[in-house]
């Protein structure tokens, strides 16, 4: 009998106080659709990822682009050069005469020969001591098979 007093009150209190309903705004919590802005952005709106720059602002990029300008203008000569490198070893035998070509020629094989022989003779002399050493190990082995009676 308690419970349906219980239950009875419930219903007469929430049917009477219908009416009566105020309508509260909460700052906190804005009804739907209306917009608000929860900070207050401190760098511009530039287009970048979420529409900010994607370059970070503590980040000095001076050196970055005085390397751009280098490479670019680098580019731009190689560009005004010959870009056929048969006409670029023209020049450069244009630039030389004969006499000197020979030379050069001359000395280049001059230089390998020299080295070709200084590795040959380091060769030998390093052989010739692996042989004495081999030589000289296989006569002790001999001797201590020998003394052991094999």
């Amino acid at each position: 009998m308690l419970s349906f007093l219980a239950i009875a009150l419930l219903v007469t209190t929430t049917a009477c106080n219908g009416s009566e309903v105020v309508s509260k705004t909460n700052l906190d919590n804005p009804p739907p659709g209306k917009i608000t802005e929860l900070y207050k952005p401190i760098t511009p709106e530039v287009g970048g990822m979420n529409n900010y720059s994607d370059v970070d602002p503590r980040v000095d990029t001076s050196k970055v682009d005085g390397k751009v300008d280098r490479s670019i203008k680098q580019a731009k000569d190689l560009a005004r050069k010959d870009t056929n490198p048969l006409q670029q070893v023209k020049k450069d035998f244009d630039n030389k005469g004969i006499q000197e070509r020979v030379e050069d020629a001359a000395d280049s094989v001059r230089q390998s020969a020299q080295e070709t022989a200084d590795g040959i003779s380091k060769g030998t002399r390093k052989g010739f001591a692996n042989v004495k050493e081999n030589a000289n190990s296989f006569k002790d082995d001999v001797e201590s098979a020998v003394k052991k009676g094999y």
